[in-house]
């Protein structure tokens, strides 16, 4: 479920925006923008919660600038390109695949209104783990940033550990060794936190509830969530979005980090363990 907010689209071509407007997700508003001018200025003040650009054709040029700002400027956004594949030279591909877009709408064949809508919560996905992965470099050291980020963008998967290990060519054991020695959380559980966050990220965007991030993110249903949130946060869902919901997971988690107090053996049990802040 896409956020109230608008979905910005640039070049502002009425032929597209009737087309976006076909197949944007329910509630949602359609912006037109000329250029990436006037759409810096409109992400500054707020209301937009994803932009689409249409790179190809005769305003490919200010599609690949569009991108590029808006990545640079405001690399938490996210961001897609809408493209005519079979009119676009392979260069201009190139040119898209380099913008930061995070995800690409292929014209006439991602139009349908669930394939479209399922490209949106994948970038929107991808887009929050960029600002967690930042909020978090201070804590996470350097070496296991990529982990970090490995399992922010997957946050709509339920990671397994030795799969997770092996992606980065250790055994678990090994991962879960430098988790505890840098005073992080053992794997299952930094996993968990890593989707807990993500799913925090979405439940701030207007229009999210618990049922529509848990669906996104594959948990049984919004009270799984809430429910998980509960047991690492402390907080109720209600009282979570007082704050912010990310700010608060986000402080737990780092008073878990701080604490020191991480389990010195990985359990071998299914069952999630209790972090120490939910204590």
């Amino acid at each position: 479920m896409l956020p109230e907010s608008g979905i910005a689209w640039v070049p502002a071509s009425s032929s597209t925006v009737v087309r976006l407007r076909a197949i944007a997700p329910p509630r949602s508003v359609v912006l037109p923008f000329a250029d990436e001018i006037d759409l810096l200025h409109a992400l500054t003040r707020g209301g937009v919660a994803l932009t689409v650009v249409e790179a190809g054709g005769s305003t490919h040029e200010l599609a690949v600038r569009t991108l590029r700002r808006v990545h640079e400027d405001f690399p938490q956004h996210p961001l897609i390109a809408w493209c005519d594949l079979n009119r676009m030279k392979s260069h201009q591909v190139l040119d898209v695949a380099r913008s930061g877009a995070q995800d690409i709408v292929r014209r006439d064949l991602d139009e349908l209104r669930h394939a479209f809508t399922r490209i949106l919560a994948s970038a929107t996905q991808r887009a929050v783990s960029v600002q967690i992965a930042i909020e978090l470099q201070d804590l996470v050291p350097r070496s296991l940033l990529p982990v970090l980020e490995y399992a922010l963008e997957r946050a709509n998967q339920h990671l397994e550990r030795n799969a997770v290990a092996a992606v980065f060519g250790v055994s678990r054991r090994t991962l879960h060794g430098r988790l505890i020695d840098n005073r992080l959380p053992p794997t299952r559980e930094f996993l968990t936190w890593c989707r807990l966050m993500v799913a925090s990220a979405l439940l701030d965007q207007p229009g999210h509830t618990l049922d529509s991030v848990a669906g996104q993110l594959d948990y049984g249903d919004g009270g799984v969530l809430g429910n998980s949130l509960r047991r690492y946060t402390g907080a109720g869902i209600n009282k979570l979005r007082d704050g912010g919901v990310l700010d608060a997971t986000m402080a737990a988690f780092r008073a878990t980090v701080e604490s020191g107090a991480n389990a010195e053996i990985e359990p071998e049990a299914d069952s999630l363990p209790v972090p120490s802040s939910a204590n």
